[in-house]
């Protein structure tokens, strides 16, 4: 009986089968967007239609809130030397990427996000500096304006602060995955702590699943949806995806598309036996 259950996995999946009949069946999560090999800005509206394009099955991108509660993608706290919480939108707006694009709007990104059907949208929710209880304000304004587009279907969160996550937990039904703090794995990120808080999928970088290669056997047993970032080494793709990580986050999607249709079949057969 496990063995037919099994192939009928690999057969699904090989047929380009995913949980809504049309997402792309492949773990790759372009990491703001295709923009290393593709010469895009990260996170513009270009680099998003490149991760598409290619094929990943998602694309990251970071969101903040301005000095006045508008909805920016960006992904650094400052710009041109200034906290992007801190700075009105309309002083944001008039400076131009790189590729002469206008730093995009959430709503504009989620825009662009729902002229296809075959790769998602991964939205960070930033963690503010000066204010970090703001974090959840944000996060439901996210939220709100998701569900106001009919845009469900489309979009998975990451959250760093977790009384943010905690809170967008009780308010959708999406996939809200933990990023943990940054270079702060205990207590964060201990397994008895993701459970106490009821988190269901994690992000974690790949130092800390390193650190504590311990931890991931109990991931596991948890049934938790895993994802790692930033992997962009050949055999640490590789690696990960042996593991039977759900996602795995990338600068170089191109790399890690080729990766994992080279070990499709091993891959299928890890997920099945988390």
């Amino acid at each position: 009986m496990k063995q037919a259950l099994y192939l009928m996995l690999i057969m699904l999946l090989s047929a380009n089968w995913t949980e809504a009949g049309t997402w792309n069946d492949n773990p790759v999560i372009s990491h703001r967007g295709a923009w290393k090999n593709t010469g895009n800005p990260q996170n513009s509206l270009a680099s998003f239609r490149d991760a598409a394009r290619m094929g990943c099955h998602g694309s990251e991108c970071d969101v903040w809130f301005t000095k006045d509660d508008s909805m920016i993608i960006f992904h650094d706290s400052k710009r041109n030397g200034k906290y992007i919480e801190e700075t009105p939108y309309t002083e944001l707006r008039a400076q131009k990427l790189p590729n002469g694009e206008v730093m995009p709007t959430l709503q504009e990104y989620i825009t662009e996000v729902m002229k296809q059907k075959k790769t998602k949208l991964i939205i960070d929710i930033k963690t503010f500096v000066k204010d970090k209880p703001r974090t959840t304000k944000l996060a439901l304004a996210v939220n709100k304006l998701v569900e106001d587009m009919g845009a469900h279907d489309w979009v998975e969160y990451l959250v760093g602060y977790m009384p943010t996550g905690v809170a967008l937990m009780t308010v959708t039904d999406l996939p809200v995955a933990y990023l943990g703090q940054w270079k702060k794995d205990y207590p964060e990120c201990a397994p008895w702590n993701i459970r106490q808080q009821g988190i269901k999928c994690i992000d974690y970088q790949d130092y800390q699943y390193d650190c504590h290669p311990e931890w991931l056997p109990e991931f596991k047993q948890m049934g938790l949806h895993l994802n790692v970032w930033v992997v962009n080494a050949k055999e640490e793709m590789k690696r990960f995806l042996l593991q039977g990580f759900n996602y795995i986050t990338t600068d170089e999607p191109e790399l890690l598309l080729q990766v994992h249709k080279q070990n499709k079949k091993a891959y299928i057969k890890a997920l099945y036996n988390k």
